[in-house]
């Protein structure tokens, strides 16, 4: 981690860079199984169906796992559809170099115009674009921050839940955390969703990345049950 990471201040809070070493080495271990090498095409794209329809129900419980994909349903697949092994590759590039890109390509697949609705959401997604094109931001925290900004400050209106949990993942492909975005983050958040909905009230702090990090550690151990049964 490079001297000037601007997230050095967040590995002080409380116990934070303990749980960021926990998440770092949960999902590595994931990644060097051989069925994660050898057919991460078959365990990535369960990863990105579990996470699109867990993340409809954080939004909406009432959508059932199984209903056609329309409504919530519909619009979380169709975003995490850029996460699919078929295309992460190409998003992760954009996301790089053009991260206002994707995530406004996010937004119109939720159903949104690809514009942000918050008040200086505008100017919170600049910082955040200058974050992840900087390349000097913790691996594994700038997921959380990428997600906690866009949710916790509702950059995208309604929508901004969905395309947090989306874009911190396809964060956390391109920094090196989850490469091939095998971890299962969503269930957690979704087992935990008033906690994690409270976290993320009036912005989010502390309380919020400690619930991320600990959603990544158990996203890789449902990795680990998705690579098991492959």
């Amino acid at each position: 981690m490079p001297a000037t990471d601007p997230l050095q201040p967040l590995l002080e809070l409380g116990g934070i860079a303990d749980l960021a070493r926990e998440a770092s080495a949960a999902v590595a271990a994931v990644h060097r199984r051989p069925v994660s090498l050898r057919r991460a095409d078959v365990t990535g794209s369960e990863s990105v169906l579990r996470g699109a329809r867990t993340s409809a129900l954080i939004d909406d419980p009432r959508t059932r796992r199984l209903d056609t994909p329309a409504g919530p349903l519909g619009a979380a697949i169709s975003v995490y559809g850029l996460l699919a092994p078929g295309t992460v590759e190409h998003s992760a590039r954009t996301f790089l170099r053009a991260p206002l890109q994707i995530l406004a390509r996010m937004d119109t697949l939720a159903g949104g115009d690809g514009l942000p609705v918050a008040a200086d959401g505008a100017a919170r997604l600049q910082a955040l674009a200058g974050l992840i094109t900087g390349g000097h931001a913790h691996d594994v925290l700038l997921p959380q921050v990428v997600h906690g900004e866009i949710a916790g400050h509702r950059i995208f209106g309604e929508r901004s839940g969905l395309i947090a949990r989306a874009a911190a993942r396809l964060t956390a492909v391109t920094t090196g955390f989850d490469p091939r975005g095998l971890a299962v983050p969503e269930t957690h958040l979704n087992r935990h969703r008033a906690h994690y909905l409270e976290s993320l009230a009036e912005g989010y702090g502390e309380d919020f990345l400690e619930l991320s990090l600990r959603a990544w550690i158990a996203g890789a151990d449902e990795a680990e049950a998705i690579a098991r049964a492959v």
